[in-house]
Formats: structure tokens, sequence, C-alpha cells
């Protein structure tokens, strides 16, 4: 006969789906990409233990002007592509490939990294969003089941 889990408190609690957004400008001090860099160690923040990243993708506000190409990564290590990659920075809108659900683990950080070619004018501004499940956390509710 299986176990009966119906009972189990923990697994009744309700979860909320976490968000991590910040704002990329480049070239401003709020914070610092150079548009004449190749960028790819900027770390944004650290991603919470015990969570699983459920969605990911930059929203370019003001595009890059890039001569040629402008490509934006985001990343558990300095200009790594685990979370998203290809986000074309010279159009507006979601941009970028999320790379799949994953576990944070004990924690991990979350980079942006850039990557431009060609001479740059035009000062891009990105919102980098995030979605995690925090899987061991609850807002207090129940389900009965």
């Amino acid at each position: 006969m299986a176990n009966n889990k119906l009972r189990e408190d923990r697994f009744m609690q309700k979860k909320t789906e976490c968000f991590f957004a910040a704002e990329v400008v480049e070239g401003t001090e709020s914070f610092e990409i150079y548009s004449a860099d190749t960028d790819t160690d900027n770390l944004l923040a650290n991603l919470p233990p015990n969570s699983i990243v459920t969605n990911a993708y930059i929203h370019v506000e003001a595009a890059s002007d890039a001569a040629t190409t402008a490509v934006g990564k985001l990343g558990t290590a300095a200009a790594g592509a685990q979370i998203v990659s290809s986000a074309n920075l010279k159009s507006t809108g979601k941009q970028g490939t999320f790379a799949g659900q994953s576990l944070t683990g004990t924690g991990k950080g979350l980079y942006f990294s850039a990557v431009y070619t060609g001479a740059v004018t035009n000062v891009g501004k990105y919102i980098v969003v995030v979605e995690y499940l925090e899987y061991r956390k609850n807002n207090g509710e129940y389900t009965s089941v």
C-alpha cells in the first residue's frame, strides 16, 4: 500500500512566485555598462538558495544603436548564458532565449553581460527580469485536499 501524504501540511502550503527586476542603463552612474566595452562581469544580484528559476528575459526599453550587434545574456557566472542567451539589445520589447528551468541549490549569482560590436552612441535602457519559486517558503496559507 502506498504511503498517504495527503495530510502532510508542508506539501499543502501555498507558494508565491518571486520576481527580480533591475533597470540597467548603459554608461550611467546608476549601473555602469559602458557602451564601448564588452562588459561580461556585472553581478546584479544573488538568487536565493532552494529556488527554481521559472522564467527570465531582458526587456529592451530603449535600444542600443551599436553599429553591428548588441547582445545581452544572463548567467550564473561571469560572461555566462545559463539563464538567458541571445537577447537582441538593438530591438525593443521582450528579448532573449530562456535556457529552461533550473535549481539554484545553495544560491547563485545573477550576472548580466552585454557584447557590442561597432561604434555605439545611443544609450540603451534594459529591464532584466527573473522569475523564481522559493519552494521551501510559503505565504502561510494551506490548501485543503
